[in-house]
């Protein structure tokens, strides 16, 4: 995975503002009510002069009706824009929020395989849930308070200094004391919130496995082994959250007793001057209520700091994602009419990371529209060659050609239309049998899902559900057997009815009467395509045009079933262990 400086709190909220940026006529409305709503808030103590002055102690009947009735306009207006402003700001931060997930759902199935075993299930699911939620509260929240909150203070200083421009600067010079204490707690709230994010991502990754395992769990008797690592990383995102609360929790406070300080030299100076007549009773109350305003929104400010920076630090983990290299697709060319003719000429590969190269040199074809069957002892190489025939990896060395043209000339989107894959790990998602069997395409009928479903053995338990093809089959296929998991699978490959076929140990969770149905299937299904068998079980490729012996990323022996086992070497070794 790739790393980035870690970028300023500027750097990250302009990004996060440009999620907004369509959405720009809302957000003008959204502003014009929070000027509104900071207007509103300097009038309140300005109409207390004329109700003290003029109604209270000149009695003039005047004043005495309109005051109120100004106080409940100010009121009622204020209350309007706060209700717009409120409104339109979440409606703007949930809009941005749907975006910002989806490009990272789309950038999840844009990644390279590397990349996707780099990062753990658990921290990528954090990352769209918990992340983009602390962002989400960044962004609905956060800005509007910062924003309405400084037009409030602006407009409340404006008020005080139009009253007595030399007690407010009292008040104006603690602000440089107070910006140096949030920029100081916005510091060390900021790392501890990226903490926050890493301890919560260990959490998901640790619950999403104990919940997948949870027969292994109980098998093994290791229920208290799991529930001890889960308090500790719970333990450790519950400190890391203690570190931000109590430095918000000492941030506030400390600013408004600077504020309350400052304060508290205006009243005397106030009382003061009002004892000298300088003040008229309205003006001193007028003054005294605008100065103690002030107090609420430098609070509202101080306390947002760290929604602030929850919201900074888990943008930084979800640009961190999104800043990752895309899958590379060089190819040109849109693969159509493919013959199925492979080679790898010269290829070697090694992973990422790893030490040396798996595959040295290898120089091997597969026939177009031939049977061919890697054998070999795990690690050898041969889901590597599947893979790499797909287009998830790519050789370090020499190149592999499909209908004589090498691959990396193709665009990935057409050479997988190609390709049908099934593989040891049945792929099933929580939908209808219909939707699982035809998954990636709308436009196949019941019939040939049928006819798929018929090919592949899997009919016969599929009409004895209790929605047939609209049977929802739960996470993972979980309401059916491992056998009829696996059956569904082969029926979407089947369905696909691609020139290439990519049977990775396909047969290995069916029992012998559903792998003899498979099998049948399966003879029928390889005529006039290519197809690449990986099996253990030597007993179900017996019949293959082709057969392919791996050892160390090379090949050390090839032919037919027949000429292998006369060969009396490492493949009649694998088949006598009955490998």
């Amino acid at each position: 995975m790739s790393k980035t400086p870690n970028p300023s709190t500027q750097e990250l909220y302009k990004r996060l503002l440009q999620y907004i940026k369509p959405y720009w006529k809302v957000v003008g409305l959204m502003l014009l009510a929070l000027v509104i709503t900071a207007a509103m808030e300097p009038l309140m103590p300005a109409l207390l002069k004329p109700l003290i002055d003029d109604s209270m102690i000149k009695k003039d009947m005047d004043a005495i009706v309109q005051v109120p009735l100004l106080l409940m306009l100010v009121f009622l207006i204020k209350g309007l824009a706060e209700y717009f402003s409120k409104v339109l700001s979440e409606w703007v931060a949930y809009k941005a929020i749907l975006d910002i997930r989806f490009d990272m759902f789309k950038k999840i199935n844009s990644l390279p395989l590397e990349t996707h075993h780099a990062y753990t299930t658990g921290k990528l699911m954090s990352k769209i849930t918990y992340d983009v939620q602390q962002v989400g509260n960044t962004l609905s929240e956060a800005w509007v308070i910062v924003i309405r909150d400084i037009l409030i203070i602006l407009g409340l200083l404006g008020f005080l200094f139009y009253t007595s421009w030399q007690l407010t600067l009292l008040i104006v010079l603690v602000g440089p004391v107070i910006g140096f204490i949030i920029d100081r707690a916005s510091k060390l709230m900021r790392g501890s919130s990226t903490e926050m994010q890493n301890s919560m991502g260990s959490m998901t990754q640790n619950l999403e496995e104990s919940i997948s395992a949870h027969k292994d769990i109980k098998i093994y008797g290791a229920e208290s082994y799991e529930e001890n690592k889960f308090y500790q990383v719970s333990d450790t995102l519950r400190k890391h959250t203690m570190a931000v609360i109590k430095v918000s929790a000492a941030n506030v406070p400390l600013v408004q007793v600077l504020a309350a300080m400052a304060l508290a030299g205006v009243l005397y100076a106030v009382s003061l001057m009002s004892a000298d007549n300088l003040f008229t009773p309205g003006e001193l109350i007028a003054f005294i209520v605008a100065a103690a305003m002030i107090f609420e929104p430098i609070r509202r400010l101080t306390n947002i700091n760290e929604t602030i920076q929850k919201g900074m630090a888990a943008a930084e983990s979800i640009f961190e994602l999104l800043d990752q290299p895309e899958e590379v697709d060089t190819g040109k060319i849109q693969l159509q009419d493919c013959k199925g003719k492979i080679e790898f000429k010269a290829m070697s590969f090694q992973y990422p990371q790893a030490e040396k190269q798996l595959i040295k040199e290898l120089n091997l074809s597969f026939p177009a529209q031939k049977t061919t069957a890697l054998v070999g002892e795990s690690g050898s190489g041969k889901t590597t060659l599947a893979n790499m025939l797909a287009g998830f990896y790519r050789p370090t060395d020499g190149q592999i050609l499909l209908d004589e043209q090498p691959l990396d000339t193709y665009t990935l989107a057409s050479l997988r239309q190609q390709i049908a894959y099934v593989s040891q790990d049945v792929v099933l998602f929580n939908d209808t049998v219909r939707a699982n069997i035809a998954y990636g395409h709308s436009d196949f009928d019941d019939e040939k899902i049928v006819a798929a479903a018929k090919a592949a053995h899997a009919w016969e338990f599929i009409e004895k559900l209790p929605n047939g093809l609209d049977t929802l089959i739960g996470d993972k296929g979980s309401s059916l057997s491992g056998g009829q998991r696996q059956r569904l699978a082969i029926a979407r490959a089947f369905l696909k009815n691609a020139p290439i076929l990519i049977l990775d140990e396909a047969t290995s969770a069916l029992d012998n009467q559903s792998e003899a149905m498979i099998q049948n299937a399966l003879n029928l299904l390889r005529q006039n395509r290519t197809v690449i068998v990986i099996a253990h079980r030597l007993s179900t490729i017996e019949s293959a045009d082709h057969i392919v012996v791996m050892k160390n990323g090379q090949v050390i022996e090839q032919g037919t079933h027949k000429q292998l086992i006369q060969q009396q070497g490492h493949y009649q070794q694998l088949y006598q262990q009955g490998t």
